[in-house]
């Protein structure tokens, strides 16, 4: 599926709208623009940077509201797709020695950096699963060792005051904006509870 590039026309709640609707009549992934993602991305920064007011203001950010709804729903969709394919594909492979691969081109590159997660994810709990029922204590130490020592890179979203982190090392005081490296237990601890925002070095 294409559609044409035109650098002075955004995607409209139509645009996005439609494509939704195709992807939820078929019961397998669709292909769809590489920049779609982008493309909505775009349409929705563009609508943000107008400046009206009264009605006119309110139709904007409706619009904002209906494209930014449908795109989320377009990537769960596809999403939900995915995982079940994947999971027709881990069932297929258990019970025959032929192998089916995902087709990977009907992903745009925001979905393949979704799904390179997933399959980590997938992999390191069989490599879990895998070294207890198989006995394998070192794998399991190795493994409990790499997360005690794993740090993480945070924005403090507000002032915090000095804390001792689970290496037992001192940190902070911090003041809202401040970046800091911070132990992967206390990072995530600090993450769910809103006071710090991970930062991806990717």
């Amino acid at each position: 599926m294409t559609r044409e590039k035109d650098e002075n026309k955004s995607w409209t709640f139509k645009d996005v709208y439609e494509l939704l609707l195709k992807e939820s009549q078929v019961p397998t992934l669709m292909y769809i623009p590489q920049d779609t993602y982008q493309e909505i991305a775009l349409t929705v920064a563009r609508l943000r940077g107008y400046v009206l007011e009264g009605i006119e203001a309110k139709i904007r950010d409706r619009m904002t509201e209906l494209i930014s709804k449908s795109a989320q729903l377009l990537l769960e969709l596809r999403y939900q797709k995915l995982m079940e394919e994947q999971d027709r594909e881990s069932l297929q492979s258990s019970i025959s020695s032929e192998v089916s691969t995902l087709d990977y081109s009907k992903l745009t590159d925001e979905e393949k950096y979704i799904i390179d997660s997933t399959l980590d994810f997938k992999k390191r709990k069989s490599t879990i699963l895998t070294a207890t029922i198989s006995g394998r204590q070192k794998i399991l130490e190795s493994i409990s060792s790499n997360i005690r020592s794993k740090q993480v890179v945070v924005r403090f979203m507000k002032p915090m005051d000095q804390f001792i982190g689970i290496d037992m090392t001192k940190y902070g005081p911090f003041e809202q904006e401040d970046v800091a490296i911070l132990p992967f237990e206390n990072a995530r601890s600090l993450i769910d509870s809103g006071k710090v925002t991970e930062i991806n070095l990717i």
